[in-house]
């Protein structure tokens, strides 16, 4: 399956299950609103996935995968297999424990966490309660994970990318629910919780059922092999890597917690709309690159990585600019036609808003940090990603400490962007000089082409917004439409614009030119 392709196939379900997220968020907006209860269970579900990038996405792909492929392409499924069975066991005994020591410890966690929440208050009590019922989620999404990664491996990307939607899945069942049943808020979240952690298991079954369908077998033995010690030595800085990157979520969550009641859920409403391009074409592409490019670079097939991370880079500057140019020019109007409805009114669709533009910024950054975090971790190197991460941290907490104090939620969301950039640029400046991207003329004409195409879009979409736009219109459905029109016209404008931009410099077009 050829790298776009693949892409394509990971990006598709992404994007289902980002549009399912979606509509868990909207129904969680309208039926929970910005309150203690959304709060509580936010906070509970961010320390679960921040543990979860750590283990999993973080330290274990980063370190397993590439040496995986390499025994798989090299040495055949029944050595990879063995390598597979060993790390599994340890992956699943670690985080077994972890989640043991962090349910008993969780209120005295959560004091550094949510440093503004009172610890006598009922939010306190709510999110306690909350995250020690659904934190084991952390073993099976774990694991699931790991598993993901070998379907991967072997070029089976669909059914992965499908599974990530069964959490929202089963918490829009939940939702559902509780409204039809009239329950309370507080117990709402409560049943949330434990759907949450049914999704992780049934995540884990069905990953299990098709890597034993594709020839892996994970009958309990342990080996300490020397693939092994390499993986678990690799191990540590990857969990620092993931750990540090991680850190800022945490820190922009301690921050968020000293604002008022219902800020954390406009922040991560903020956030789920970031995450729609992100999260379908930054990890389709991470997901794709990292087996893709430790098996070029394992065969010392560096021209074919080159190409593989140029063509990565290419497509994705595409749509991660023309979504940054249309979320700009739409932030206020497209969490109005998202959330404003039910329990979530006008000052929450603007403190969303204000979000949504700092973190949009630097959306291209994020894209390309997980791109080429994929060249360093595919070539062996978790510990040079640990050193940029601890750079990023810094110059997050320089933004929070200058840009706080003049607008909060704004202030958050561009300390975030901020440190994106620095990793991003620290990222592409070092990357490994075998598989540096050729910058010839018709990379930069192609590059400044997306990025023209996205200041005339931006400069339309929020013209045709002032024009056609009025917060006091209609119903929701007409709302809607408008936004429909102004986004479809901007959308179809950068397109057009990046075409005709990528034709006119392309050497076909060049060489058309010089026989007249």
């Amino acid at each position: 399956m050829s790298l776009i392709k693949a892409t394509a196939t990971v990006g598709s379900f992404t994007l289902l299950s980002r549009v399912v997220g979606f509509i868990r968020e909207c129904l969680m907006a309208s039926l929970l609103g910005a309150g203690m209860c959304a709060d509580a269970l936010l906070v509970a579900l961010r320390l679960a996935n921040t543990f979860r990038r750590i283990f999993a996405e973080g330290a274990f792909n980063a370190s397993f995968l590439p040496r995986f492929s390499r025994i798989l392409n090299n040495e055949g499924r029944e050595k990879a297999n063995v390598v597979l069975v060993d790390v599994f066991w340890i992956l699943l005994f670690m985080t077994i424990a972890f989640s043991l020591v962090v349910m008993i410890f969780y209120p005295s966690i959560l004091l550094v966490i949510v440093s503004g929440f009172d610890v006598l208050s009922e939010k306190f009590r709510l999110t306690t309660g909350l995250g020690r019922l659904c934190f084991p989620y952390l073993v099976f999404i774990s694991t699931a994970s790991l598993l993901a990664g070998v379907l991967n491996s072997v070029g089976k990307f669909a059914l992965p990318a499908i599974t990530h939607s069964l959490m929202s899945l089963f918490s829009i069942l939940g939702l559902l629910v509780g409204y039809y049943l009239e329950l309370s808020n507080g117990g709402v979240v409560y049943l949330l919780s434990c759907l949450v952690l049914l999704s992780g298991v049934a995540q884990l079954i069905v990953l299990y059922i098709s890597v034993r369908h594709h020839g892996f077998r994970l009958a309990f033995h342990w080996r300490w092999s020397r693939p092994v010690r390499d993986i678990m030595k690799n191990m540590i800085p990857g969990i620092l890597g993931a750990g540090v990157w991680q850190l800022n979520i945490l820190i922009d969550t301690m921050v968020s917690s000293h604002f008022p009641t219902g800020s954390i859920t406009c922040i991560n409403l903020a956030d789920r709309l970031v995450q729609f391009p992100l999260g379908t074409l930054g990890i389709a592409f991470s997901t794709v690159l990292l087996p893709t490019l430790a098996k070029h670079m394992g065969a010392e097939e560096y021209d074919r990585a080159s190409a593989a991370l140029r063509e990565s880079v290419l497509t994705s500057s595409f749509f991660s600019l023309g979504a940054t140019a249309l979320l700009l020019a739409l932030a206020q109007e497209t969490v109005a036609v998202a959330f404003q409805r039910g329990l979530f009114q006008q000052d929450q669709v603007r403190i969303t808003a204000e979000t949504l533009v700092g973190l949009t910024v630097g959306l291209p950054a994020f894209m390309l940090t997980k791109i080429f975090s994929s060249l360093y971790f595919a070539n062996g190197d978790t510990k040079t990603p640990v050193f940029f991460g601890i750079c990023s941290i810094i110059v997050n907490l320089i933004g929070l400490v200058l840009l706080v104090p003049f607008n909060r939620y704004m202030g958050i969301a561009m300390g975030t962007s901020l440190s994106a950039v620095a990793n991003a640029f620290l990222l592409l400046y070092f990357a490994p000089r075998n598989v540096r991207i050729k910058n010839d003329k018709e990379f930069k004409a192609k590059i400044l082409s997306q990025l023209c195409a996205a200041i005339g879009v931006y400069l339309l979409v929020n013209r045709l917004s002032g024009i056609f736009w009025r917060a006091e219109m209609g119903s929701q459905s007409v709302k809607w439409l408008v936004y429909m029109a102004i986004a479809l016209v901007g959308a179809a404008v950068f397109c057009l614009i990046t075409f005709l931009g990528h034709f006119l410099t392309g050497r076909r077009y060049r060489r058309r030119f010089r026989r007249f």
